[in-house]
């Protein structure tokens, strides 16, 4: 079960697919393309919100999120915040959901990567992001890979961008999403992940 945005998308050729192919195994992805974890008003049903109309049986729990969150300005919130209008707040509700509706799954947190490196209008990076990600899994000892800075992977390597940015290995411009060649990369990287869980 793979809940989070395009970073897993195309469902049927992004490492989650690739994944299931190998291991076979039965995937559901419920990646959405500009999906955040928070509450956003205007923007498509959140994740703290839309995990709940998941298929309600799962080994394993894959949660990526955070990118749009950035990208739409979403405030960070307290540590004990239970608001889906804060970063930390839905992340926290999303976190008790999950455990709630799967158990006994393995679950596992994903971080975002390093991609864009502009601030937001709240002055806030990706890594500010990221490591709310991972102190929120924390309290809840659920497990978290910090793809930011441990994916061996960045946008901003370019001998890396230009085979892994699913644009310019397109021959066209950069859109800052992975190409083919960079989710068969990554795959082998999230199975290992998932076999210690």
């Amino acid at each position: 079960m793979v809940l989070g945005d395009s970073l897993v998308c195309p469902a049927e050729t992004a490492w989650p697919a690739l994944l299931g192919k190998s291991e076979q195994m039965t995937v559901y992805n419920y990646g959405i393309p500009g999906n955040s974890i928070a509450y956003v008003e205007g923007r498509s049903e959140p994740m703290v919100r839309r995990y709940k109309a998941m298929h309600p049986q799962a080994d394993y729990v894959v949660l990526l999120g955070g990118a749009n969150d950035k990208n739409q300005s979403v405030p960070l919130g307290g540590i004990d915040a239970a608001d889906e209008n804060t970063f930390i707040g839905a992340l926290r509700l999303l976190a008790a959901g999950l455990i709630d509706m799967y158990p006994k799954a393995r679950i596992l947190f994903l971080t975002n990567y390093n991609r864009r490196p502009k601030p937001n209008a709240l002055g806030l990076h990706d890594i500010d992001y990221v490591d709310a990600m991972i102190r929120v899994a924390a309290e809840f000892a659920i497990p978290c890979f910090d793809n930011f800075r441990n994916s061996g992977i960045s946008f901003h390597n370019p001998a890396q961008k230009a085979w892994m940015d699913r644009g310019l290995a397109a021959g066209k411009d950069p859109d800052w999403h992975f190409s083919p060649e960079a989710y068969e990369w990554l795959m082998p990287k999230y199975r290992a992940l998932l076999e210690s869980l």
